[in-house]
């Protein structure tokens, strides 16, 4: 009896033991399995989103319901223009306009055609009266894998600067986009990414990039943990030129979308496509 109580006793530890190797080994698969799972709904979704964004960049910048109630008319359009059919998704949207340099991250329920906000971060977009700076380009752009984002290495400039944030910070690629100065057209290189968290974040809220858009790097750390705009990517997450880009313990979100919307409320006409 003895020897038959011992026998399973070692079986259950060796169990125990084996279940521990197991969460170990792929127990990022399985958080990711559940955010991934688009059954627990949408509002579930939608709610742990405004959650998390509240925890990890937090709820510091303040908007107005009515100028969102605004913008989000023509946001949903714009959507509408590029994508048929439309899938419900997660976006970003920026305003460069000087007097507001806000970031929305936000929910477009396809339904309905509803606009939730999940929250709002300050940015810096383009400075055109500096030389060698542009108004950062007004439009729709998508996240693609036509042009692989990178990770900062976090290397410093001559004034001390880490230009894209500390290392591993994501850098989101737009690809070569056109906008003015002087009315002059150009062509801009259109990145997102974080910037020094010392001395660029705390100018963050107005106008201060060469044309990119600067977000902090708590936003930078949401964005990429959650995939929100990594519709393309995950896709095609398989491919190596892809994977090294992702990291092993994100926790992708079930409808993750593609769009970078920018528009400037202090020129309502220049939202637009």
């Amino acid at each position: 009896m003895r020897l038959k109580k011992a026998a399973l006793g070692g079986a259950i530890l060796f169990l125990v033991l084996w279940l521990i190797i197991l969460v170990k080994a792929y127990g990022s698969e399985v958080v990711q399995a559940i955010w991934l799972n688009p059954s627990s709904g949408q509002e579930f979704q939608v709610k742990k989103m405004q959650d998390e964004f509240a925890r990890i960049v937090g709820n510091h910048t303040a908007l107005e319901p009515e100028y969102f109630k605004t913008m989000t008319v023509d946001i949903a359009k714009l959507i509408l223009d590029v994508e048929q059919p439309l899938e419900s998704q997660y976006f970003v949207f920026v305003d460069r306009n000087p007097r507001r340099q806000v970031i929305l991250t936000c929910f477009l329920n396809s339904q309905d055609k509803s606009i939730t906000l999940i929250g709002v971060d300050k940015v810096s977009t383009g400075n055109e009266k500096r030389i060698g700076f542009f108004i950062t380009p007004c439009g729709v752009f998508i996240n693609s894998i036509e042009f692989l984002g990178y990770r900062a290495l976090g290397t410093k400039n001559d004034q001390g600067w880490c230009g894209l944030g500390v290392k591993n910070s994501r850098v989101w690629d737009f690809g070569w986009q056109k906008t003015y100065k002087k009315n002059e057209e150009i062509s801009i290189r259109l990145l997102m990414h974080a910037t020094d968290p010392y001395f660029g974040e705390k100018r963050l809220g107005r106008v201060d990039s060469k044309g990119c858009i600067r977000i902090s790097g708590k936003l930078n750390k949401f964005l990429d943990h959650y995939g929100l705009l990594d519709r393309e990517y995950e896709a095609n997450k398989n491919k190596k030129t892809v994977a090294w880009l992702l990291k092993a313990d994100r926790q992708p979100v079930a409808y993750a979308g593609k769009y970078l919307l920018i528009g400037d409320s202090g020129n309502y006409n220049e939202i637009q496509k």
